[in-house]
């Protein structure tokens, strides 16, 4: 008897585990299928840079802002995917800007966000953001997957060199109680500084390895922030 009730109760145990199993993979399902696709262009492959073109979208466009939450996935056209090297800098951002049709200042774009792989999967990750507002009526928000905290504290338990093939993210809209305020264009731009580049593939190496004796990657004098924000947090 003793034998037996062992045996039911594993049995109820096992029950209970592949239900809380299925349950969190149809949230995880539910979330995916949820969300708006937007595909952007990251410009031609076999590059090596420190920052992307700023690619426009409108499928966020009319979109007002009444402190919902929306769930948004970055997809690269042309089968395009984006290398994060060694020496990637651990400041690299993936960074949204959503301009609306107000012309003052409205409060913060919010929300968290992750790397996805090739399969479609979450690259692990602490999902730190930034968010930006201008005067201009604009917001924005940077996801940087290579940080592990708000302070700034680099995430050298991510192993690199590695690829991601797009991007999830969470927002969180302010509500400004207007209904006549909007999204009218959105932006996206993949920024690291000069010396920290990375690349979009195919047709890139396999790794760029620090070299702190070389200019090789002297791009520039640094990224320089002109969307003419008036606020930023991290």
């Amino acid at each position: 008897m003793f034998m037996k009730s062992k045996f039911t109760e594993a049995l109820i145990l096992l029950g209970r585990a592949r239900t809380v199993i299925f349950a969190a993979l149809l949230i995880s399902f539910a979330r995916s299928a949820n969300a708006s696709p937007i595909e952007v262009d990251l410009g031609p492959p076999h590059t090596i840079t420190s920052q992307t073109p700023s690619s426009s979208f409108g499928e966020l466009n009319g979109t007002r802002l009444s402190g919902q939450t929306m769930s948004i996935d970055f997809s690269f056209s042309n089968n395009e995917f984006v290398r994060l090297f060694s020496i990637t800098s651990f400041t690299f951002d993936a960074f949204i800007k959503l301009q609306t049709n107000a012309s003052s200042f409205l409060g913060f774009l919010g929300g968290t966000g992750y790397l996805v792989d090739a399969q479609g999967n979450a690259i692990p990750g602490f999902g730190i953001t930034g968010s930006a507002s201008g005067s201009d009526g604009s917001m924005a928000l940077g996801l940087f997957p290579l940080l592990k905290d708000e302070d700034g504290t680099p995430n050298r338990d991510l192993p690199r060199p590695f690829d991601f093939y797009g991007i999830h993210y969470d927002l969180s809209f302010p509500d400004v109680n207007n209904p006549s305020i909007h999204i009218i264009e959105g932006e996206f731009t993949l920024i690291s500084d000069a010396r920290g580049v990375f690349g979009i593939g195919p047709g890139i190496p396999r790794n760029i390895v620090p070299d702190s004796g070389s200019t090789l990657f002297l791009l520039g004098t640094g990224v320089v922030f002109t969307i003419g924000l008036r606020a930023w947090r991290v």
